[in-house]
């Protein structure tokens, strides 16, 4: 259940519809997984909204559920239908909530995409947690830069002073430092190396073929590390399986991970904080990234998602996000909704 907070008139005005939701890619429940694909791969997206013979909403489905569902099932793309993979009644919020709260459920639940209705019910747009996260992150960016405060600087020159160690001042400089450190109670951000620890690993050689490949996918819910003699050369997602494979009708079992990865995909240290692999991810405008040794042994892939939840919870993004609204001109708020609208809970998960 969401916790009422009490937020001033101005958060009350932030809605949905500020965090510009992305126009929906729609579909009709009777479409097959191939077409769905297609016209993904074609529009770029990676979650289609389904609906029913009456216009209505019935399900999303997005590039993840393309491999574990129907890949990972060995089903056959062109005769399955959406509806038999879709996940049925997903969870929306409506245009008019509040834009902290819908951000919130997103994290709370780990939903990576969000459905918008209007009031009415009617789909309007769907909101991509990985794209709210990068805007808020650029307006908190446009926000310090505007406010490069004395107390700012008097922070960095006490880290030089204390000798802190050059990658500590950095992180005290950096945009969401002080802001998280505030927001979870000042402990300190964990790094790669701790939440990949017992995480199942999605390591392939050149030649292990997309069905395998779809499988490893499906089990640990990652991207798969193309690796030859120890040193990682590619990298395949889901996306990737969706574009570059099913929408493509290449045969699964017969095409190489090799033919169809990104190759020589850049890689972090696993000492890097949660914190700083947002920051990269957010500069790259990456949704993955490969975690790699100083003798280049590949550890393992973290995702946009999982830094989200390492870095602390639901109640300190709240207070991040929350910040980033308030970044927004005033001047643009829409007229006042009421302050009491709870995001609509229906039954069944997001995608």
């Amino acid at each position: 259940s969401m916790k009422s907070t009490t937020r001033s008139v101005k958060m009350a005005d932030t809605t949905v519809l500020k965090l510009r939701p992305k126009a929906p890619m729609i579909c009709h429940s009777s479409d097959t997984v191939l077409g769905v694909s297609q016209m993904l791969a074609s529009k770029r997206g990676d979650a289609a909204i389904i609906t029913d013979s009456s216009g209505g909403l019935a399900g999303i489905i997005t590039d993840t559920d393309v491999t574990r569902r129907v890949v990972a099932k060995k089903l056959p793309p062109s005769s399955t239908r959406v509806s038999d993979v879709m996940t049925a009644n997903p969870t929306c919020v409506s245009s008019s909530d509040s834009a902290t709260d819908a951000l919130v459920t997103m994290v709370e639940n780990r939903f990576r995409h969000l459905p918008v209705t209007d009031d009415n019910g009617s789909i309007v747009g769907i909101l991509d947690i990985a794209k709210c996260l990068n805007d808020a992150i650029t307006k908190l960016e446009k926000q310090k830069d505007k406010s490069s405060s004395a107390a700012e600087d008097a922070v960095k020159q006490m880290a030089s002073l204390q000798g802190a160690g050059g990658a500590q001042a950095a992180a005290l400089q950096q945009l969401l430092g002080p802001l998280l450190s505030q927001a979870f109670g000042g402990q300190s951000s964990p790094t790669l190396r701790t939440i990949l620890a017992g995480k199942l690993s999605t390591i392939a050689s050149p030649g292990t073929n997309l069905q395998e490949v779809g499988s490893m996918m499906a089990e640990a819910r990652k991207a798969a590390l193309v690796v030859d003699n120890g040193k990682l050369i590619g990298i395949f997602g889901f996306k990737d399986m969706m574009t570059r494979a099913i929408a493509k009708e290449l045969p699964l079992e017969l095409t190489s991970v090799s033919t169809v990865m990104t190759p020589n995909p850049e890689s972090v240290s696993p000492d890097t904080t949660v914190l700083e692999a947002l920051q990269i991810m957010h500069d790259n405008r990456f949704l993955t990234l490969p975690v790699c040794e100083d003798n280049g042994r590949v550890l393992g892939v973290v995702d946009v998602m999982d830094c989200v939840y390492a870095s602390g919870g639901a109640d300190g993004w709240r207070s991040i996000f929350a910040s980033a609204m308030e970044c927004d001109d005033i001047t643009d708020t829409a007229s006042v909704h009421s302050t009491h609208k709870s995001v609509k809970s229906v039954t069944g998960g997001g995608s």
